[in-house]
This record gives structure tokens, sequence and C-alpha cells, in this order.
């Protein structure tokens, strides 16, 4: 359970970080902004992947990731086409995800 803690929590922290820097984002200007933003939500969606590796042996945990995964999929999709309410929706369910997922892995760690 501490490596889904750990995993859940980790990708957690890069999404809160993501929306902050995709708030920043939208007050900006110039071409190379999209690039850079596009990355950073791609690095969301990878760093989500690691944690679906790693913590796939744990049933109730995969399915948070897997959730989560879809949501990153869609996120770098909905960014892709510029509907940025929707990209906040997304990382507002990914985060949703995987803070239950932490308190979830912190509480079976404390039963």
């Amino acid at each position: 359970m501490d490596l889904v803690f750990h995993y859940a929590d980790r990708a957690k922290a890069f999404i809160i970080e993501a929306f902050r820097l995709f708030e920043y984002y939208q007050r900006l200007e110039g071409p190379e902004l999209d690039k850079l933003m596009l990355e950073i939500l791609k690095g969301c969606e990878k760093e989500i992947a690691r944690g679906k590796a790693i913590c796939s042996k744990t049933s109730w945990a995969e399915d948070y990731f897997e959730e989560a995964s879809k949501l990153a999929k869609e996120l770098i999709r909905d960014f892709s086409r510029g509907d940025y309410e929707r990209v906040e929706e997304d990382l507002r369910g990914i985060l949703n995800k995987m803070t239950t997922c932490a308190v979830k892995a912190e509480t079976e760690n404390i039963s």
C-alpha cells in the first residue's frame, strides 16, 4: 500500500502543479506557449501511467489509476482542441481520483 500511496500522491502533486501552470498559461501569449503547456500535460499523463504500471498488482488501486489515465488522455485531447473549460474539468477529475486513491492507501496502511 505504501507504493500506491506514494504514486497516487506523486501524481496528485504533479496535477496540482499542472493546474497552477495552466492557470498561469491562460494569462500569457505567444506561439511557443501551447507547445510548452502540452508537454507539461503530457508529463501528467506519463506520471499517471508510471503509477498505473507500478501499482497494477493492487486491484483496487488499479481502478483509480485506470480512470485517471483515461482522463489524462482526454486532457491532452481537450487541450489540443482548445477546450480549456474541459481541460480544467479533466485536471479536477484526475486530482480527485489520485487524492481518493492516496487517502484509501493511507487508510489501508493504518488498518
